[in-house]
Parts: structure tokens; C-alpha cells; sequence
């Protein structure tokens, strides 16, 4: 059995770059028949647009090397994020690890591994969180599973065979910004092979040299290239305009497959209670999108539009307020509970006010399922 999944890990692991390697080579293959075959023996040589030629050649040559970078830092320096290690909500009164006292009662423990639950959470109909069983772990809102990095990952998107690793939160914008050179690489390929297309067949009628094979095979590739790279960004950024990720998208144009409703526990605070709300998915289609669309992509690519161009991204820093005992307690120094947000920092999802508005709704027409009191509700502030 553990033969087998060895087996196994290990070809994910090299399956992962075989589609990587096949765009990395084309990408070497294209780039030198652009510069050689095109740009040097027709452009430079024969059509004598010196300037033209070394122009195209230094341009698709730092293009290429841009885009190389993204990629080194998307798949192996930042990576699509983890998940930090979420503790069982503090729905419940616990016992102290120390067990019975010397009358033999049980007191209500402040010492447990718990978090104070958040003032509205993803649940399943009895209002209990979603739980993930290899990570061990809570999963918190737009958080998956990936099977292939054997982690949860926060706003996971999705997994891109052809870069070769899952796209997340923190790999997002370099995604973007990849998606968005790649294409820009493509299109000073192809064109300039249109507009010198002419002039190199009417040079070949006169006894110059014919356009060759390899100009023409880079043209139909990068053209391929062209139109799959700009599809792609053009749906990514229509996602990103409505605060949706490539994963909510398709389960959402999918819902028979992949479920039909989406549960919440929100804390009321005139009620002093929880109640447990059911959304189908069409309600639930806009539960993320803010305000506008400007800030809907702010939150995917970050509020400093200046690095939205600059292809240089670093994995989220962030230190919490307490220090996380070897145990995994999530104690402050005073015994005071961490709630989620000192824990996610910044990978922690916050609802838009019209989910809010949206759940308070169906609480006011009794249209829930259940309620409950949580006993972390009781003992310290919900983020």
C-alpha cells in the first residue's frame, strides 16, 4: 500500500513539469527561429531594417526572460500559499485537560486548542464547521484541498496544467501578470511575421531567399499560443471583476453536478444567538463582490495598482499577535482566545455587506434552518 502511494506521489511529481517542459521548449524553439530565421537572415540581411531587427530581438528576448521569472516565482519561490493550521471553532463548553478535580466535577477550561468562532462561517446544516481531514485543520471561506500539494489552499483557483502548479492566493497576480506577458510575447511574434510576410514572398519572386519553414511553424504556434493566452486572461479578469475564482465560476455554470446550496452560521447580535442559513447557488453567486468593480480587482490583485505590471511577488508575511505554543494552543500570554483573523492574517476572506444584508434577510422571515449558541460567542469579540 505505501509502495503504491509512493509510486504514485512520485509520478504527480514528475507528471507536474512534463506540460511546463513542453511550453518551455517551444517557447526556446520559437524565440530562436523569430530572432535567426526571421529577424536576422530576412529582416536584417536581406530587407536591411537593421534597427527593426535588433529592436524585435532584444524585445522578444527580455520578454522571454520576464516571463521565465514569473514563472520561477509563481511555481517555486511564492508558490500558491498554505492555509495556516485553523483549531476546532469554540462552539462547545470544554473540560480542562486536567481533568476531574478533587471532588470529582468537571470545570469549564479556558486551556483548550480552540478559536473563538468568526461572526459568520461556512457550515454543514447543524452549524458545525467544515473540517478537513488530511490537514487536520478547519477549512476557512474560498479554502480547497490540493490533492497535488497535499495542503489546503486559501482562494484556491485552480490547478494550471500548463504552468504546473495550483493557482492561490498568493500566486494570483503573477499568474495574471504571466497570462498578460505570455500574451504580449505571442503578439510581437506573430505579427511582425504578417506585416514582413509580403515583402519576404515578393524578395523570394526575385530570386531572394524563400520565407522559411520554421518562420512559418513559430507563426502558427505563437498565433495558437496567442489566442488560448488571451482567452484565458480575458475570462480571469471577468471573474475577478465579479470576485469570483476560476472555481467558483464553473461551479457555479455547474450546479447539478456540484450541489445546488451553500449553508452559513452568522451570529446575530440582537438575537444573541446563531442561525444556520441556506443559500442556493444563484443567491450565492455575488456573496464575495464588493462595491465596485475596482475594488473587486483590488482584492485580487492588491490595492497598489503599480504592481499589477511589475512581475515581482512575494508570499504573504505576517506576524500574530501571540506566539503559537509546540502544542498548536492558540492562547494569548493573558488567556485570552486568538480569533480567526490573528490566525489567517492576511488570507483571511471577509463577506461583502450584501451577504450580510442577505442573511439577515432570511433570519428576519424565519427562513433558517436551525439555531445555536456558541460558547466562544460568549467569552471574546468575533471577526
Amino acid at each position: 500500500m505505501s509502495l503504491s502511494c509512493n509510486i504514485r506521489l512520485r509520478r504527480r511529481w514528475w507528471f507536474r513539469f512534463v506540460f511546463p517542459g513542453i511550453v518551455f521548449g517551444l517557447l526556446c524553439y520559437g524565440t530562436w527561429a523569430y530572432c535567426h530565421k526571421l529577424c536576422y537572415d530576412q529582416i536584417y540581411k536581406q530587407l536591411h531594417h537593421r534597427s527593426i531587427a535588433i529592436g524585435l530581438i532584444c524585445v522578444v528576448c527580455f520578454l522571454d526572460a520576464i516571463v521565465v521569472f514569473i514563472w520561477c516565482q509563481m511555481v517555486i519561490w511564492v508558490g500558491p500559499g498554505t492555509q495556516p493550521h485553523v483549531a476546532p471553532y469554540l462552539i462547545l463548553p470544554t473540560v480542562s485537560k486536567e481533568g476531574a478535580d478533587d471532588e470529582g466535577s468537571q470545570d469549564v477550561s479556558m486551556e483548550y486548542d480552540a478559536v473563538i468562532p468568526p461572526s459568520c462561517y461556512q457550515c454543514d446544516p447543524h452549524g458545525y464547521p467544515i473540517w478537513c481531514s488530511p490537514c487536520q485543520s478547519l477549512k476557512t471561506e474560498r479554502t480547497h484541498h490540493s490533492s497535488e500539494l497535499g495542503h489546503c489552499v486559501p482562494r484556491f483557483d485552480h490547478y494550471c496544467l500548463w504552468v504546473g502548479t495550483v493557482i492561490g492566493r498568493d500566486n494570483y497576480r503573477l499568474f495574471i501578470q504571466f497570462v498578460a506577458y505570455f500574451s504580449s510575447l505571442l503578439l510581437l511574434m506573430w505579427l511582425p511575421i504578417c506585416v514582413y510576410i509580403r515583402d519576404i514572398t515578393q524578395r523570394h519572386r526575385g530570386h531572394g531567399p524563400p520565407l522559411n519553414v520554421n518562420v512559418i511553424l513559430t507563426l502558427a504556434l505563437a498565433i495558437f499560443g496567442w489566442l488560448m493566452n488571451t482567452s484565458t486572461l480575458a475570462a480571469t479578469v471577468f471573474y475577478m471583476g465579479q470576485n469570483q475564482t476560476s472555481l467558483e465560476a464553473i461551479m457555479d455554470s455547474k450546479r447539478k453536478k456540484f450541489g445546488t446550496r451553500k449553508i452559513f452560521c452568522y451570529y446575530s447580535v440582537p438575537n444573541k444567538s446563531r442561525f444556520v442559513v441556506e443559500f442556493d447557488r444563484k443567491e450565492f453567486h455575488a456573496f464575495w463582490s464588493k462595491k465596485t468593480v475596482l475594488a473587486n480587482l483590488k482584492d485580487f490583485m492588491g490595492s497598489n495598482m503599480l504592481m499589477w505590471i511589475i512581475p515581482l511577488g512575494k508570499p504573504y508575511t505576517f506576524h500574530c499577535r501571540t506566539e503559537l505554543s509546540d502544542s498548536g494552543n492558540h492562547l494569548l500570554p493573558s488567556g485570552q482566545r486568538v480569533t480567526l483573523g490573528e490566525i489567517l492574517g492576511p488570507y483571511e476572506e471577509r463577506f461583502s455587506d450584501y451577504t450580510i444584508q442577505a442573511i439577515e434577510d432570511k433570519i428576519a422571515k424565519g427562513n433558517y434552518l436551525t439555531t445555536l449558541r456558541a460558547f466562544g460567542d460568549e467569552i471574546g469579540p468575533k471577526r
